[in-house]
């Protein structure tokens, strides 16, 4: 049986699912793309050992995907494997969108990505509590911010911890589940922290950015941080004037 690895928070896009009237609040989805399957592909089983086919359907544009499932075994026959599934048109490129999907439909087949299909509803307001705005939109009610994953875990193909921050300036907008940007525990309790960062809007990205400014000896990662690091980001987030390093 072919395992494929969990998809990395960097290998998710994020797109607009729905809006409210006059930009109130949108909702947002999680999906891959194509070059994603791909490097996948070529990573689990080789570039050798897979390959796809386009073919028409009742008026429908399939994609298989085939797959030598005896890739382990140089001395044993190719044995080859299909799964197939139909594409949706793109908005923009038809045809190109068509096939591209069929092909991203395909891999889900083969379990690639599927763990996308257990993300939770992700509801946004245009502003958040602390009165600053989660998303910004034009004059023409055209939408300006950008999104992006900044942390994902999966447990047993399910999607368990969320974070998805705004970008320029970026800004934590939607959390789900135990936010810890690692697999290992925390040095420190950052319990309070992350609330603030919540109550504040702070994603963790600034969090470690306001760190890296204050500190020479600046950790990489939020699980890395020392109690002065927590006591000092806490302090900036209060507003508290004399915090200083």
């Amino acid at each position: 049986m072919i395992k494929f690895r969990d998809l990395k928070s960097d290998e998710v896009e994020v797109r607009v699912g729905a809006t409210g009237k006059n930009g109130e609040w949108l909702t947002l989805l999680l999906y891959k793309d194509a070059r994603c399957d791909m490097s996948i592909l070529d990573e689990t089983v080789g570039p050798e050992n897979w390959q796809r086919d386009h073919f028409e359907c009742k008026g429908n544009l399939y994609c298989k995907v085939g797959i030598n499932t005896n890739y382990t075994d140089k001395q044993a026959p190719d044995r080859w494997i299909w799964k197939a599934d139909c594409g949706a048109e793109s908005r923009t490129e038809a045809e190109k969108g068509e096939a591209s999907d069929s092909f991203k439909r395909a891999c889900v087949n083969w379990g690639i990505g599927r763990e996308l299909y257990t993300a939770p509803p992700i509801f946004i307001k245009s502003t958040a509590k602390d009165g600053n705005a989660n998303f910004d939109v034009d004059d023409f009610g055209k939408l300006k911010t950008r999104f992006k994953v900044s942390y994902m875990r999966i447990d047993n193909k399910k999607i368990v911890a969320l974070t998805i921050e705004r970008t320029k300036p970026s800004r934590t907008v939607f959390t789900f589940g135990d936010c810890f940007p690692d697999s290992q525990s925390p040095k420190v309790d950052l319990t309070m922290l992350l609330d603030e960062a919540k109550r504040t809007g702070k994603s963790l990205t600034a969090i470690l950015s306001t760190v890296k400014k204050a500190f020479a000896d600046a950790p990489k990662s939020i699980n890395d941080l020392t109690q002065q690091h927590v006591d000092y980001v806490l302090a900036k987030l209060r507003g508290i004037p004399d915090a200083n390093a």
